[in-house]
């Protein structure tokens, strides 16, 4: 793995550590507000420095961050509500670092 990869996860996981306290882990509007806050900065970050990162390794990283998420949960046998909001989170993660990555390109391309 390269150095951005493990740039991405250092950053997913300082985004989890810091908004994993605003939001509890029941209801779907409490999923996709949290993977926003994780998942959308990464994207700016990626959009805005297009010339130099690889949307590709930010998307393995943000997947390989889910999954292993979820493979936590599994492991110390923390609840799933429904396998319904698994698929939504990643459905969500897919939307919000194209949005995110959008927005990065665009105000970078702005100055």
């Amino acid at each position: 793995m390269n150095f951005a990869f493990w740039r991405y996860q250092l950053i997913l996981c300082l985004l989890l550590i810091f908004w994993g306290g605003f939001f509890d882990s029941s209801g779907i509007l409490n999923q996709l507000a949290l993977n926003f806050a994780i998942f959308y900065p990464l994207g700016f970050l990626v959009g805005y420095r297009r010339k130099y990162e690889d949307p590709r390794t930010a998307y393995i990283a943000a997947f390989l961050f889910n999954l292993f998420s979820y493979l936590m949960a599994y492991v110390v046998e923390f609840p799933i509500e429904s396998w319904l909001i698994v698929v939504l989170d990643f459905a969500s993660l897919i939307v919000y670092l194209q949005v995110g990555m959008y927005f990065g390109h665009r105000a970078q391309s702005r100055e």
